[in-house]
Parts: C-alpha cells; sequence; structure tokens
C-alpha cells in the first residue's frame, strides 16, 4: 500500500493548458476502467475551454471555491462539496468563479472506444488532358477517397461515414447534408491551361442535376514566373454578347487575368468564371460537386482524341456577370498562428503557418475538419485520446467532428495547412451530438 500526499505530488499543466494539477491516480496506475484521479487549482477567472471526451466520463468533485460547469451551454452553478458527473460525448467547460480546488476523475468507458482517429487517405490521381489532379479528400460517389490508415484502412469514406455520420461530419453537418462529406479537396497541378469555365449554384444544380451547386476556392502552392489565372470579368457583358464572343473564340478577352505567386487566395462563388493555366500548381476547396459548365476549350482534344464537350447555353444560365473592382481576396499571413482566410455559408479555410506545436480547439463548429498539408510534413495528435497521424506534403487529414481539440506537430520544420470546415456556432453548441450519444449509451 502506497499512501500519497496531495501537497508532495509533482505539479503538472492540465491538458487544456489552464490551471495546475497533481494526479493521485495515472491510468497507467489504476489497473481499470479509471483514466486519471486528479486534483486540479485554477484561478479566479480561469476557463478551461470547452472540449468532449468520444471516450470517456468525468466527474468533478469541488473541494474548495465557486465553479461554473457548463454542459451543452448551460451553465451549473457549484461550490464546495458539489459533485457534477459529466457524460460521455457532452460538450463541457469549466469557469472559475472564485479561485477552486477541483476533484477529477475519469472513466474510461470500453462501449465508446469504437477507434475514432484522424483519419488519412490512399491516393486518388485524375490524369487529365492538362495536367493532373488529386483528390486528397473526397465522397464523391464516382471517385471517393479509401481510407488509408488504422481499423478503417480499405473502407471508402462514404461507407466509412454511412455507419458514423455524427461522430465523423457533426450533427449540424449531417442536419443540412445528409450522410455525405459536403467538401472536396484537390491539389491541382496544371501544366497547361484549363478550360474556361463556371459552376451552377445550388438551386440550379439541384433542379438540373439534382447534385449540390458548386462555390470554391484556390490556394495557390507554387507559380511559375508569369503565370496566371482568370477570375470574374473585366468588363460588363451582356448574354447575347457572352455568347457572341463564345462563337468566335474570343472570350478570354472579356476575363480578368491575374498574374499569381504562392500564397494567393481566391474565392470563387458559384457563376463567377474562372479557368487555370499552365505553370500553376493550388489546393482548392470546394463544395463536394462534379458539375462544371466548359465554356471554351482552345479547340482541344480529350485524351480520348475527340474535342471536349462545351456548356455554353447552360453556361450563359449559370453566370453571374457583375464585374468588381477585385478578385483576389486580401489576407495577411500571420506566421506560428492561424490566419482566418475565407468565411463563406458553404466553407471555411484557415491557413496554419506553424514551426512549434500548436493547438487547434474548433469544437464549437460542430463540424468535421480537413486539414490539406500544402507546404510540409505534420503529426495531428487529438488530445482527448491521443490518436495521431502523419499528414505528409499534398496529402489530406480528415478530423472527425468529436475529435476536433487537436495539436499540430510539426516534422523537419515548419508546416503550412488549409483547414477547411463548416460553420456551425451559431447552433446550440453539439447539443444534439450529446443527446445521440446518450440514446445510444
Amino acid at each position: 500500500m502506497e499512501i500519497r500526499s496531495l501537497e508532495q505530488l509533482a505539479i503538472q499543466v492540465t491538458s487544456h493548458g489552464v490551471g495546475q494539477k497533481r494526479v493521485l491516480l495515472s491510468n497507467e496506475e489504476s489497473g481499470c476502467g479509471i483514466t486519471q484521479i486528479a486534483v486540479t487549482d485554477l484561478k479566479a477567472g480561469e476557463v478551461s475551454a470547452v472540449h468532449i471526451h468520444p471516450d470517456m466520463q468525468e466527474g468533478f468533485y469541488v473541494m474548495d471555491g465557486i465553479l461554473d460547469v457548463v454542459l451543452d451551454d448551460v451553465a451549473h452553478h457549484c461550490k464546495k462539496d458539489d459533485f457534477v458527473m459529466v457524460k460521455v460525448g457532452v460538450a463541457h467547460e469549466l469557469r472559475a468563479i472564485t479561485d477552486v480546488r477541483v476533484m477529477t476523475i475519469g472513466c474510461e468507458i470500453a462501449s465508446k472506444r469504437d477507434q475514432l482517429y484522424p483519419i488519412l487517405f490512399k491516393p486518388n490521381l485524375h490524369t487529365l488532358v492538362w495536367g493532373t489532379e488529386e483528390w486528397n479528400a473526397s465522397g464523391v460517389a464516382s471517385s471517393p477517397s479509401v481510407v488509408d490508415n488504422g481499423c478503417w484502412a480499405g473502407m471508402s469514406l462514404p461507407e466509412l461515414i454511412e455507419n458514423k455520420p455524427v461522430e465523423i461530419l457533426g450533427h449540424k453537418v449531417v442536419e443540412k447534408y445528409g450522410k455525405a462529406l459536403p467538401l472536396l479537396t484537390k491539389i491541382i497541378d496544371a501544366k497547361q491551361d484549363l478550360s474556361i469555365q463556371v459552376h451552377p449554384d445550388d438551386e440550379m444544380a439541384h433542379r438540373l442535376h439534382q447534385k449540390n451547386g458548386k462555390t470554391e476556392m484556390w490556394y495557390v502552392i507554387d507559380a511559375k514566373p508569369g503565370a496566371c489565372l482568370y477570375a470574374g470579368f473585366r468588363q460588363h457583358l451582356t448574354p447575347e454578347e457572352y455568347t457572341k464572343m463564345v462563337d468566335e473564340g474570343t472570350i478570354v478577352n472579356a476575363l480578368a487575368r491575374h498574374e499569381v505567386k504562392k500564397g494567393d487566395v481566391f474565392f470563387l462563388p458559384a457563376g463567377r468564371v474562372h479557368a487555370i493555366c499552365g505553370g500553376i500548381k493550388l489546393a482548392e476547396v470546394q463544395q463536394s460537386s462534379d458539375v462544371t459548365y466548359r465554356i471554351f476549350d482552345y479547340n482541344r482534344l480529350g485524351l480520348d482524341g475527340k474535342l471536349r464537350e462545351l456548356h455554353t447555353e447552360l453556361a450563359a444560365q449559370a453566370i453571374n456577370y457583375e464585374v468588381m473592382d477585385e478578385y483576389k481576396t486580401d489576407y495577411q499571413q500571420l506566421e506560428n498562428n492561424s490566419t482566418h482566410c475565407i468565411d463563406s455559408d458553404f466553407f471555411c479555410v484557415r491557413v496554419i503557418d506553424v514551426a512549434d506545436t500548436f493547438h487547434r480547439n474548433l469544437i464549437k463548429f460542430d463540424s468535421f475538419i480537413i486539414a490539406v498539408a500544402v507546404e510540409g510534413s505534420c503529426k495531428i495528435r487529438v488530445r482527448s485520446t491521443k490518436a495521431e497521424a502523419i499528414v505528409n506534403e499534398g496529402y489530406a487529414c480528415l478530423v472527425p467532428a468529436l475529435l476536433a481539440d487537436y495539436d499540430i506537430i510539426p516534422l523537419n520544420g515548419k508546416v503550412k495547412l488549409l483547414e477547411a470546415f463548416i460553420d456551425n456556432k451559431g447552433e446550440s453548441l453539439l447539443k444534439k451530438v450529446s443527446r445521440f450519444f446518450h440514446a445510444t449509451t
């Protein structure tokens, strides 16, 4: 038997980086489902940010002071000798009203150890007449991603999501989009110019094709000197003038041409005419859709030796003819931090440029995260479960919504990632996710 004195135990920083703790019993010592018994001290005003344990329930016994325990957005005012039990899958946050000492007891729930982890995918390369596209996170039925790591290796992404929709996508995502990944990410390597094209919005795509529309964004990874792309019109056109210029093969003259460099970003809402030109490598985040209307393709033959199909009339219906002063997205890249890049109704994108371990807590968005390594490689390690995956340059990792509290650990120097997700923070914080877990426990 070993008797331990609290004051003689080593002081540690908590896993959430707030307050200090002394561990009375660790997981390695318990020999059972107890993950940890610890005493934590928080100073007045300190907050242990909202988080979820996908495979553990946790109890808090207030030894001294006053503490608010927030469960699914509802604050519970706790004083000395109060005890709160947090069930598995419940979003929770601790707010110290005064200096407070709390005993925390974690207990692993075996039935919930369902192998959630950061998901990697096998290569999914598409060779086209102008170059290549690597679909690094795809739920598109015609070319879905296949899991490359862990116990789900070999399973298609749609099959996996069908089995675990809420845990992977997030409740609000499932509520809005069903059991389907609503985003698609690609790495596009253009050796030659792509066709001049446009994509329909949701209304038109649903009406004509029973598919999603396509809003997208581009992040330039690399570009040869003088390389350019087209986005939007530089002059006002009527639909009749557009048709005439397409027939004459002069439509390029009406487009806004942009010489690009590494790090440039363009947001392309459905209806905006665009084209990538040769000498550019970029990352694309888009709505999960394969509906494209080609307007002009330089009279080029496809890989089958035939002229590629054009969709001039459909494109005329989809095009937004508005002329804008600026089409490039203006943002200021922050070093060793997260930079807001795109915030739209369809997706949000952050640029992460770090040289040291960097904590990300995106639980509040109730969404999956697709992390695309555009420069360098890193390890993504989930804080609650310690599950991890190595994301190599040019590849993507899908972090399930329930695990969206993780560290990015650069390998061999700096890493630059794009994080894409759906912003659902306007909704009650994962309340329905919690109900899902309670109903299935």
